[in-house]
């Protein structure tokens, strides 16, 4: 049996709405680069980078070794 051809053309890039991110409140698409959380929750990878470097920094300087 012969195949048909599609008479409509299928988008390549579907773009949709994950979230909220949790540092900066910021919508976040699945086009951004972005992390999930268990829980629940998402955030956009650079805003929880800066974050844990906070925290990092904030543990280095209780410790005075």
């Amino acid at each position: 049996m012969p195949k048909h051809n599609k008479s409509w053309v299928k988008s390549k890039v579907i773009v949709t709405l994950v979230g909220i991110c949790r540092y900066c409140s910021k919508e976040l698409l699945n086009t951004d680069s972005f992390v999930s959380f268990y829980p629940k929750g998402h955030a956009h990878y650079e805003c929880m980078r800066k974050a844990d470097e906070d925290k990092t920094y904030e543990n280095e300087s209780k410790f005075d070794w």
